[in-house]
């Protein structure tokens, strides 16, 4: 089994191009949507995250708001290391039960925003950025998360260079076309992938 990570910047596209490996069948594990489930009253993470940030992330029903959450720890470093101090060891368990469950599958790929920034490359064979102008970003992240042009903007300058990923990544897929595109692009990195190449660019 050789474990591929999916990364990029806010808006860059990165779970359409998860989404279009899905479509091909090849197993995907979603970050994003796992570190959710930590924010269910359900989970044994909620207690520890409400009792790190305080109750004013709660919202009228007792729930986690993901919104006030997003907003509290973008402004402060601290409650951010925090919560990911809680979030990121529950989102590894489930990765690797997600590896174990398709250890028989050659391709298995793994979508996470923070992949370079939390040091997460060191669990993977190979790595992929998706990438595109920050105009495209801004755009998209309007469009789909109604985002003023300014909180884009601040959310594109709060993250690791696209420059920066793009030079510690073993692929990369630019997604300043159509999802046609992408696409063409997706299926010829997979074509590398099997053929026991990274796919690297160049």
């Amino acid at each position: 089994m050789k474990k591929i990570a999916i990364t990029g910047t806010v808006g860059s596209g990165k779970s359409t191009a998860a989404i279009l490996l899905r479509r091909r069948r090849l197993p995907v594990f979603d970050a994003d949507h796992y570190a959710s489930l930590a924010l269910q009253k359900s989970n044994p993470c909620f207690a520890r995250i409400v009792d790190a940030l305080g109750e004013e992330i709660l919202d009228e029903q007792g729930e986690i708001d993901r919104k006030k959450t997003a907003a509290l720890v973008f402004h402060n470093e601290e409650k951010r290391k925090m919560l990911n101090g809680i979030v990121h060891p529950f989102v590894k368990d489930g990765m690797d039960a997600f590896f174990a469950h398709h250890e028989t599958e050659a391709l298995v790929f793994a979508e996470i925003p923070l992949l370079f920034q939390e040091g997460w490359q060191v669990y993977f064979d190979s790595t992929c950025v998706v990438t595109c102008s920050d105009e495209h970003a801004i755009e998209r992240m309007m469009e789909n998360r109604g985002y003023t042009r300014e909180e884009a903007e601040a959310r594109i300058a709060s993250q690791m260079p696209k420059e920066t990923q793009i030079s510690l990544a073993d692929h990369v897929l630019y997604n300043d076309g159509t999802i046609k595109d992408l696409d063409r692009e997706c299926a010829k990195w997979i074509r590398a992938l099997k053929g026991g190449r990274h796919g690297t660019e160049g």
